[in-house]
């Protein structure tokens, strides 16, 4: 069996924040970014589906969450938003998982991984998780049957601004029944423009990140504006 394969650098890191209805920042979402002597510089939906399929991902997303730690000693009062693959959530991974907990760190899963990983595997790996402190958010509910989105009780669910239109907006009000009848706070991503943002607002979300708000920053004291 051939070794797994070192994470070459650089890697570097872009933050981008959430607003919450007072103007402040609520959230900032951390993207771990590549740069591929061939390929370039790669952002994590452009390598994370092909990382995925092997053990590579699991080395990325501990390697990200190192990164976290650094950030979290200087910025113990911001909560930070690390998209992670299910397979953290296999027996082994999710003990070391959980030895990083901190109250600023927000896990987050793609539903349809939560899935693929296997249902009931997922919901143990969440659980073992949650008893221990974690805060856990799951994006990708607009793509999900109603009967898989019941199955999970995190604290966020993310929304993704660019899947709303004129025809599919009546979602936005049975999401947000979901979120009140399970204690979920909404979170909405992707805003590329402020249209309809009042929609959201009115269904109680509770922040909302995006181009339309706020462009990532590769220094988080540039983000926070505080000086190094």
């Amino acid at each position: 069996m051939g070794k797994t394969a070192t994470v070459k650098k650089p890697v570097s890191y872009c933050y981008m924040p959430y607003f919450g209805g007072e103007g402040g920042t609520k959230l900032i979402e951390v993207w771990q970014v590549l740069e591929d002597e061939v390929l370039g510089v790669l952002y994590p939906w452009q390598y994370g589906p092909a990382a995925q399929t092997s053990s590579r991902i699991e080395t990325l997303n501990f390697l990200a969450l190192t990164q976290f730690e650094e950030d979290s000693q200087r910025y113990p009062d911001v909560r930070f938003v690390y998209k992670i693959s299910s397979r953290l959530l296999g027996e082994g991974n999710v003990h070391r998982l959980a030895g990083m907990l901190k109250d600023n760190l927000v896990l987050c899963f793609d539903i349809f991984q939560l899935e693929a990983f296997g249902d009931r595997n997922s919901r143990i790996g969440l659980n073992f998780l949650t008893k221990r402190g974690a805060h856990v958010m799951i994006e990708g509910i607009e793509r999900a049957p109603m009967d898989v989105i019941a199955k999970y009780n995190p604290e966020y669910f993310l929304l993704d601004y660019r899947y709303y239109n004129q025809s599919n907006f009546s979602l936005l009000s049975i999401f947000s029944n979901i979120a009140n009848q399970k204690g979920v706070k909404l979170v909405l991503g992707n805003a590329v423009n402020k249209n309809n943002v009042a929609l959201f607002e009115k269904e109680g979300v509770a922040a909302i990140g995006g181009s339309a708000y706020a462009k990532p920053k590769k220094k988080l004291e540039t983000l926070l504006g505080k000086a190094n």
